[in-house]
């Protein structure tokens, strides 16, 4: 399907940051993290500091010093893709050479939180930010996250202008990856498009035009994930819509006991310096423990 060199893997995993339980950065944790997460998991490649990652429950410098850690811990050719996000311009031109400066290889650009920006106002944050960094950049589209939706059009006239976006994360409205593709026209197959829903992809790959999955299930069902999607692009459809449908209801669970919390609670189970969840999120209670243990 993919018919053009991609400037973004297809598949990499959303990694989780290490908190106390105070909710505090655990600094001293994450250069192991990373590498269970590339020895253990087997991650391709890593989203850091993304929603998974509770980019907003860290200053703009303990983001800037997430990214120089897990920069110095990888090889120099491993696939690291920054979440930049943040209420000013200013301080998302910051976090994205600060990944530049570490060694990433991409940026993931979200909205910037709660302020609500029109569709001209988000061009400019978009191609501000993309002319200060030499970087791809993927964009990220949560509008029930951020209450402001990156509109088709919007997408494709900053395409038109930054010669660095060459992405789109989705997790509104599905459709919308097909209309981006129309209106890029041949110019569509630079573009990667990514979806956060893993129980989704196979729907989303076939039917919607989508090509790539920045994986949160992976977290906890690693081989499973890795091998639906390679099924998925490899034309094994039966056997990968099969498999992601066998992970729906343990996916289930898990949301039902709290994302983020049920994912450090079965990492750290599984011997990974996972940390917690800021407060006020709660540990899983020890019925939902219970259930989750199946998984760990």
């Amino acid at each position: 399907m993919l018919q053009m060199q991609q400037q973004f893997i297809s598949y990499s995993l959303a990694m989780v940051t290490p908190f106390t339980k105070e909710g505090d950065l655990c600094t001293e944790s994450i250069p192991e993290l990373v590498k269970f997460y590339m020895n253990k998991l087997e991650a391709p490649g890593l989203l850091i500091s993304g929603s998974t990652g509770e980019q907003h429950c860290m200053t703009i410098a303990e983001r800037k010093q997430l990214y120089q850690i897990v920069g110095n811990t990888v090889p120099k050719d491993y696939p690291l893709y920054a979440g930049v996000a943040a209420f000013k311009t200013k301080d998302a031109i910051e976090l994205a050479q600060a990944a530049e400066k570490a060694g990433f290889a991409g940026i993931m650009l979200g909205v910037p939180p709660y302020r609500l920006p029109s569709q001209r106002e988000l061009e400019h944050y978009v191609i501000d930010v993309a002319k200060s960094i030499k970087l791809a950049i993927f964009l990220y589209n949560n509008p029930e996250s951020n209450g402001v939706q990156i509109e088709p059009e919007t997408y494709a006239r900053i395409a038109s202008i930054a010669s660095n976006v060459y992405g789109l994360k989705e997790v509104g409205n599905s459709a919308n990856v097909k209309k981006v593709k129309e209106l890029l026209g041949e110019k569509a197959g630079q573009h990667t498009f990514f979806t956060g829903i893993d129980e989704e992809y196979a729907e989303a790959y076939m039917e919607q035009g989508y090509t790539g999955i920045t994986s949160v299930a992976g977290n906890v069902f690693p081989k499973e994930m890795k091998q639906a999607v390679e099924y998925l692009h490899t034309d094994q459809t039966e056997q990968g819509k099969k498999l992601l449908a066998s992970l729906v209801p343990k996916i289930q669970v898990v949301l039902d006991a709290g994302l983020l919390q049920s994912i450090k609670y079965i990492l750290r189970k599984r011997g990974a310096p996972a940390g917690y969840c800021p407060p006020p999120l709660l540990e899983p209670t020890e019925e939902d423990k219970a259930r989750l243990d199946a998984f760990v």
